[in-house]
């Protein structure tokens, strides 16, 4: 199994709580702010940190324990700040703002690319539990089971023989510290591997030769791995186990914890040896290495929705300008206007490369130096090319933001020769049109249970048949099989001058509250479930057996 396959969950649920969460994180944020600078709390907080910590047992009960853990431990820190809002500690609100930040950041990132990485959150974790007073959580914490049930045989590569020294715990010592304070060199990182190689010839034949073995390991990849305060910890925790064992070689044995730490590190990398690890503990591909980490990182730590979201809109508004003056202007457009448009179109071409998005880049920068040209906007074949152009880069900065959209809350687009942008208009449009209709259809259904006037239901069987198009055209096919069901019965009944009963009129309801849940869902941008549509064709397929 693929670490892909491993990471991979589905983040329908996520998502529906996603905006819960956001807004109790918005609150609490803006609390720290008011904290800060006025020394007040604002009025509410009491209820944003009770919603959050609903959150915390809602994201529990959807599998995500690490990201409740967060969220539980940064109310926490909330409620502790807010017993002396006179006297705040720095250190409280540095971590306390790291863990929102986190926390919004991770639920993006899982709802974005729908994987599950709880590596990235360990850092944050350990900052809240520091400042709260707890034990921190090691980076090995989550190795110790795996140990409990297998006892592994590691085939580890042999260190060289060195010579006995008095001076390998001293030699440790201070190629730690120059580490711990960032200022190693490469005659540091040597000592370490030669500290490492020594204490697994050393302790050969002693009870702990496993453990030192794996010790050399880990400090023989010193240079590759990626040194978070959780596996600095752990290089500290050897340099305890290193004296303990010299004192005494024979009685020393290293805890399970001290083992899985120590296997932490040796499975962060790609080679042979650490995938040998693996398979010998049985440690799953969920447990990313450091390279499978940093390609992750860059998603994780990149722009968020929001801030792709405003440059999106920024960039389409300044084009749909340029669009329509070019559109409706071209032909009696001054060459001054014609100058003032190509300074636009380099300026945006420049701004599409900062993005990426050099093909963009290149067709704007060609069409504004042709622009500079006399009487360009004359030549009709040059003006077309030119929107053309305009509508290409209008459409990859939509494919953009829908690149970081979930694809659960987006409709997909068939066709990219049209403009995404009108194409977001029109579906804005039909959901708003849609509900209307859908509205008016159950509001006709519940009068007619009041009035029984027969004549009242007889638009009722096109405008199903409108919103069944609507589905279509939304790709739910399920909601309009069901609606052209219900539009056949209604119209069947009609052409009998039969009226329907109350329980034909609930059955009516349940296929609209289906298209009327579907639309309010992607207004509000909530994921789109299948489950609507069950009720839908069961109800319809119910009206169906008695016509």
């Amino acid at each position: 199994m693929s670490y892909q396959t491993s990471i991979h969950f589905d983040p329908t649920a996520l998502l529906i709580i996603k905006k819960e969460v956001d807004n109790s994180i918005l609150q609490v944020e803006a609390a720290v702010s008011s904290l800060v600078e006025d020394q007040t709390l604002p009025f509410g907080i009491d209820d944003a940190l009770s919603q959050l910590e609903q959150c915390a047992h809602v994201l529990m009960l959807i599998d995500m324990p690490q990201v409740a853990r967060i969220t539980e431990l940064a109310a926490q820190l909330m409620r502790k700040i807010m017993q002396n809002p006179r006297d705040i500690n720095t250190q409280e609100v540095i971590a306390l703002s790291e863990g929102t930040t986190m926390l919004k950041r991770y639920i993006e990132f899982s709802c974005l690319r729908e994987v599950k990485v709880p590596q990235f959150l360990h850092d944050t974790l350990n900052h809240l539990e520091q400042v709260l007073g707890l034990e921190l959580t090691p980076e090995g914490q989550a190795i110790v089971p795996l140990l409990d049930c297998v006892t592994p045989n590691f085939k580890l590569p042999q260190s060289p023989e060195l010579e006995k020294s008095v001076y390998v715990h001293k030699l440790y010592k201070l190629c730690l510290h120059k580490l711990l304070k960032q200022q190693e060199t490469e005659l540091d990182l040597q000592g370490l591997k030669l500290v490492g190689a020594y204490l697994e010839n050393f302790s050969k034949e002693q009870a702990s030769a496993q453990y030192w073995a794996l010790v050399a390991v880990a400090l023989n990849q010193i240079d590759n791995i990626l040194l978070n305060d959780a596996r600095l910890r752990t290089l500290i925790g050897i340099e305890t186990n290193i004296s303990l064992f010299l004192k005494d070689q024979q009685g020393f044995k290293a805890s399970i914890l001290d083992t899985a730490n120590i296997l932490s590190i040796c499975i962060s990398q790609e080679d042979d040896v650490s995938q040998h690890i693996r398979e010998q503990i049985n440690v799953g591909e969920d447990i990313l290495t450091d390279t499978q980490l940093q390609i992750f990182s860059r998603h994780l730590y990149g722009p968020d929705l929001d801030t792709i979201h405003t440059v999106s809109q920024l960039i389409t508004d300044e084009m749909s300008q340029i669009r329509n003056d070019i559109e409706f202007n071209y032909q009696n457009m001054s060459s001054e206007k014609a100058q003032e448009l190509k300074v636009k179109l380099n300026d945006l071409a420049h701004v599409f490369k900062v993005l990426n998005l050099n093909e963009a880049y290149i067709e704007l920068k060609q069409q504004a130096d042709l622009l500079a040209q006399d009487n360009m906007l004359k030549d009709e074949s040059y003006v077309q090319q030119l929107m053309n152009s305009i509508l290409s880069a209008m459409n990859s900065i939509g494919i953009l933001e829908r690149n970081y959209t979930s694809n659960r809350l987006q409709l997909k687009v068939n066709n990219l020769q049209i403009s995404l942008d009108r194409l977001d208009e029109a579906h804005a449009a039909l959901l708003t049109e849609t509900k209307t209709t859908a509205d008016l259809t159950a509001n006709t259904l519940i009068q007619y249970l009041q009035d029984n006037q027969l004549s009242n239901l007889a638009t009722i069987p096109s405008q199903l048949r409108e919103i069944a198009g609507a589905m279509l055209f939304l790709s739910a096919k399920d909601g309009q099989k069901a609606l052209l069901a219900a539009a056949d019965f209604v119209q069947a009944q009609l052409t009998k001058e039969q009226g329907l009963d109350a329980q034909q009129i609930n059955h009516l309801l349940d296929v609209l509250a289906s298209a009327d849940m579907m639309i309010e869902n992607l207004q509000n941008k909530q994921p789109v479930l299948q489950a609507m549509f069950n009720v839908a064709l069961t109800s319809s397929q119910k009206l169906k057996s008695v016509a």
